[in-house]
């Protein structure tokens, strides 16, 4: 598979996991075109100081290598980058640039960081990069690298990397392609239709000029050509986050890259844009995302007002052994609003009317977008095969509660006596059952009312939930947490990890489970309206040790797993070797 980041910034943005600057606003950030439609940043002083006050060495990393030679490898690719004059610790941007249609070859990828000493940067290339010609334009130095089709261009203080991306390529990964290893060798051209070498020559030459002028823009981007002259481009750069990401749907869509996507749709979107940040701190790692609507998307919103789970649905669950819940207030009614702006309504209700007699309005306004699914007791199950007496097998299980609550009871009445349902349901009091015995066998326990639908993994837990008499039992801060938000969800990954079963596993292996087992506590999600135009949502994982950075814990945790990998590795070569090794019988029996 083609490479689509040099062997100099590769090793330089691999680095960013460990080093990175912490300055409010990074001036890599201003090289970055607004018509990038993805942008990754990564802050690695920040990385690099929670590692290194926590022991973790690039000594200890390489240790981890699948092998001496790797090791050494690494090593020197380190030291390498170390005295390449880029300056390891300052902000490193990967910037996506969706640009043209997919045949004009126009879209690229970029790398972006600080050089310390142009010299020493320009003496690494020479000796790293194969056939080393230097040029020069304008107020910045460059080399074209053949093989990635890359420019590397640099001045004083900045290298900007330029690699085109071919949109085409991923149809090489739909079904029924083969998908190419990465040490598969190019297919050659056929001879008979092979262009001419002129010609081949005059298409490089080309290339060149044309990516050497994309590496010319960015260099000399004015303040309202670059990303930051995008608000919520400039507001995650100030919030100095360990890592952070930033998408312009915009800029994907207007690239010409999704044709089939209609301009109204397009239209709906505009002005929408998502970030998000990364921060390891101690005993856990925050995930923060932001979604900035545009005005007609925005307007939707409001149109219907800001909604809160109920907590009700949630607190009647009656046990104590949570293993985790989601809860979800969305009216759905937007989502109808949403596709008409599209234009898209009239098709959805001839589908959906040639099936049911019903409109589109119909199944939205039957349920209010109140919804939670709750699961407790998890746990690894012994079931005795009904083909093979004597024969078990270990699943996973768990009791579970799943519960949507009712809108307009006409509306909602209407769905359940349509075409579509009336042979499968039918009304009995104030609820609806099932008619069709085949259906009935297959569904687990239910209660379908005007009020809500509710589905159960047994008729036991079931019938306690609809008495409403029970009580969850969550940890401390958890209901505090999801209350008053749009979405709510938890999930105890200590219970999850206790039951991975350990007795087929070796001593080594044994080690790395109970590891996992003591490394996570819990994960929860919230996600809030800022008021506003922009949606809030907050994502904690929460380790055991709080007293440790959560990244020293997963570096720790991934070098020892990685140990015992190699280690299982070397010795199923062992066995194979011993195999090819033992002696073979020649004897021939006289006949």
């Amino acid at each position: 598979m083609k490479r689509t980041i040099s062997k100099v910034l590769l090793t330089a943005v691999a680095a960013a996991v460990i080093l990175s600057s912490c300055s409010k606003t990074p001036d890599e950030s201003r090289y970055i075109p607004k018509t990038a439609g993805l942008v990754i940043d990564l802050n690695a002083k920040q990385l690099t100081t929670k590692l290194v006050t926590n022991g973790i060495t690039m000594d200890k990393l390489f240790d981890a290598a699948q092998s001496k030679d790797t090791a050494n490898e690494m090593m020197k690719a380190w030291k390498d980058a170390e005295n390449s004059g880029i300056d390891l610790q300052s902000h490193f941007f990967a910037s996506f640039v969706f640009q043209g249609q997919p045949a004009d070859h126009k879209s690229y990828v970029a790398a972006t960081a600080s050089l310390k000493d142009a010299d020493k940067f320009e003496a690494y290339l020479k000796k790293t990069v194969a056939n080393f010609s230097l040029k020069t334009q304008n107020d910045f130095k460059y080399i074209w690298e053949s093989k990635q089709h890359a420019v590397i261009g640099w001045n004083k203080s900045t290298v900007i990397y330029v690699s085109a991306v071919d949109p085409n390529s991923l149809q090489q990964y739909a079904p029924g392609n083969t998908i190419p290893t990465p040490d598969a060798p190019e297919e050659a051209a056929d001879s008979a239709v092979a262009a001419p070498a002129a010609l081949r020559t005059t298409d490089d030459d080309a290339e060149i000029k044309t990516w050497v002028a994309e590496v010319d823009h960015l260099f000399h981007l004015k303040k309202e050509e670059s990303a930051g002259s995008i608000e919520p481009f400039a507001k995650l750069l100030k919030e100095d986050a360990d890592a952070g990401i930033f998408v312009n749907p915009e800029a994907i869509y207007n690239s010409g890259q999704f044709t089939m996507i209609p301009a109204n749709v397009k239209k709906l979107m505009e002005g929408t844009y998502y970030t998000g940040t990364v921060d390891f701190e101690n005993g856990k790692i925050l995930f923060n995302g932001n979604t900035y609507m545009g005005k007609e998307i925005a307007a939707i919103y409001k149109k219907y007002g800001k909604k809160e789970i109920d907590m009700d649905m949630l607190k009647k669950y009656p046990s104590e052994n949570v293993t985790g819940f989601v809860s979800y207030a969305f009216d759905f009614r937007m989502i109808g609003e949403i596709i008409k702006a599209t234009g898209m309504d009239g098709i959805v209700n001839m589908a959906i009317t040639g099936k049911s007699g019903l409109t589109m309005d119909d199944i939205l306004n039957a349920f209010e977008g109140q919804l939670v699914y709750v699961a407790s007791d998890f746990a690894i199950t012994k079931k005795e095969s009904e083909y093979f007496p004597g024969e078990f097998t270990e699943n996973p299980s768990a009791k579970w509660i799943f519960s949507l609550k009712v809108g307009n009871k006409d509306a909602f009445n209407k769905v359940m006596t349509s075409p579509m349902l009336k042979e499968v349901f039918a009304r009995e009091g104030d609820h609806y059952v099932t008619v069709n015995p085949m259906a009935a066998a297959t569904m687990p326990p239910f209660s379908i009312t005007e009020k809500f639908v509710t589905v159960g993994s047994d008729s036991v837990l079931l019938q306690q939930y609809l008495a409403g008499k029970g009580s969850i039992k969550l940890p401390e801060g958890i209901e505090s947490k999801v209350k008053g938000s749009m979405l709510g969800g938890y999930i105890n990954l200590e219970k999850v990890t206790a039951i991975i079963p350990e007795e087929k596993m070796d001593a080594d292996e044994k080690n790395v489970s109970k590891k996992v087992k003591e490394l996570f506590k819990d994960f929860t999600v919230v996600s809030k309206s800022e008021g506003g135009d922009v949606q809030h949502a907050e994502a904690v994982l929460t380790f055991k040790n709080k007293d440790q950075n959560s990244l020293v814990q997963l570096v720790n945790f991934g070098t020892e797993a990685a140990k015992v990998m190699q280690a299982k590795k070397a010795k199923e070569k062992a066995y194979e070797d011993s195999l090819f090794a033992a002696p073979v019988d020649t004897t021939v029996t006289a006949h």
